[in-house]
């Protein structure tokens, strides 16, 4: 196999090469063992095609397309570690040779981790957070805002019999929303505040993911509301292109919070305890039974590392 790697602009690289026909071709029998399972053809069970079926049933072009993603599953992890390229993210790949007894031709990519110079992140954080105590508002809670909740709770004919002081309860849980939000706020300013002072570069790649993650985001909100995704899109004029561009500054503000939030957990060693980690990926499990365990525990270390970053800021007073 043989590799020319670039250094582009944005903290990315890109990668050419060619796998040989000799290692494509190791890959065939897995690409068809795979697709057999997937496959259905009436008189055979899934597995049991034979290869001359199985080709005439699905063609050429879709085993070299499997074959390829296996190849590059296992070859991109090897470009990777042998070139010392600290990759972040999804790369994105392109197949630029594609034939049956021929070489591999790919292209690749990919972010890597940016040079970031953070600010003085505890003083940033000490003066936001001094400022906000100093300027502090009580929270209080009105009879109003508590008869409200109740009123409505009665109205979906919720079972308050059973609750003791049940107006004291929501004063409760109203206040302890209250201070949520605040401390959300609090923090979200300790961020940017820190993401406006730091100099890093930001990869394309990952701000392009990151407007995938808010499209994903707002086609689930759409279809929990029993809608469909492309009407909705119709009804406001636009394609998902137009929402991506609108999206755009946002995308890289998260991206850039989500890199300065990780530089800040290398630099002060903060990491998330693997019990808490196993705990919540636990949880998470039980609803989602489905999701890759892998991908579940990257999202919950993340999760939790930014929120012992958050805490270790709040305390800088």
């Amino acid at each position: 196999m043989s590799v020319v790697i670039t250094k582009l602009p944005n903290a990315e690289v890109e990668i050419v090469g060619e796998l040989g026909v000799a290692e494509f071709l190791a890959y065939r029998g897995r690409a068809l063992r795979s697709l057999n399972q997937e496959v259905k053809v009436d008189g055979f069970r899934p597995g049991q095609v034979p290869e001359q079926v199985l080709v005439s049933k699905i063609g050429e072009e879709k085993i070299l397309i499997e074959m390829a993603e296996l190849a590059l599953q296992e070859t991109y992890p090897k470009i990777i570690a042998e070139n010392k390229i600290d990759a972040l993210g999804r790369p994105e790949i392109t197949l630029t040779k594609l034939a049956k007894d021929n070489p591999l031709g790919f292209k690749i990519k990919t972010a890597i981790h940016p040079e970031i110079t953070l600010p003085e992140v505890k003083k940033i954080a000490k003066r936001i957070i001094t400022n906000q105590n100093e300027s502090a508002i009580e929270i209080v809670i009105a009879d109003k805002e508590v008869d409200e909740v109740l009123a409505e709770l009665e109205k979906n004919k919720a079972d308050l019999s059973k609750i003791d002081n049940p107006k004291e309860k929501i004063k409760a849980n109203l206040k302890l929303e209250k201070a949520a939000k605040q401390k959300d706020k609090r923090r979200l300013e300790i961020a940017a505040a820190i993401v406006r002072e730091t100099k890093l570069e930001v990869p394309n790649i990952l701000i392009e993911s990151e407007a995938d993650k808010m499209l994903g985001e707002m086609r689930g909100q759409i279809e929990q509301m029993g809608l469909k995704f492309e009407e909705y899109l119709k009804q406001l004029k636009k394609e998902e292109k137009d929402l991506r561009a609108e999206w755009r500054g946002d995308a890289e503000e998260r991206v850039r919070t989500a890199l300065v939030l990780a530089k800040i957990a290398e630099v002060e060693k903060i990491g998330a305890p693997e019990a808490e980690v196993e705990k919540e990926v636990k949880h998470l499990k039980e609803h989602y039974k489905d999701a890759n365990e892998n991908q579940l525990r990257a999202y919950v270390g993340n999760m939790l590392i930014n929120e012992y970053v958050f805490r270790f800021l709040e305390e800088q007073k």
